[in-house]
């Protein structure tokens, strides 16, 4: 019974960092299409104030999610042997959790640069 709580837990994550994603490109392709010819500082600027710069954290920390997900899924599903499934899990994780790291740091020197 809990081993369906956590596929469902699972699903409906996948789905609500979906949304999630998908509200974030609309709403960067909405000012992209419409703002005139932004330069460099105009650009700095809008993704360091706090709002914007919290939100692009979220939309990578759920990519990470999101990935995770999908990819375990799949390794579980098509990966035949433990050992190897497991340094292949491992492996993902390992990237996205760097991933993820590395881009809260940029992000973070971005709100100190300017």
């Amino acid at each position: 019974m809990s081993y369906q709580a956590k596929g469902l837990q699972a699903w409906l994550l996948q789905r609500l960092t979906g949304v999630f994603m998908a509200l974030y490109i609309l709403y960067v392709l909405g000012v992209v299409v419409f703002s005139e010819s932004m330069n460099y500082q105009q650009w700095s600027g809008w993704l360091s104030h706090p709002l914007m710069n919290t939100a692009t954290g979220l939309f990578f920390l759920t990519l990470a999610y999101h990935a995770w997900v999908g990819m375990r899924d799949i390794v579980v599903d098509y990966v035949p042997h433990d050992a190897f499934r497991l340094l292949v899990l491992t492996l993902i994780s390992l990237f996205l959790i760097s991933s993820s790291l590395y881009l809260l740091k940029i992000l973070f020197s971005l709100t100190l640069i300017v």
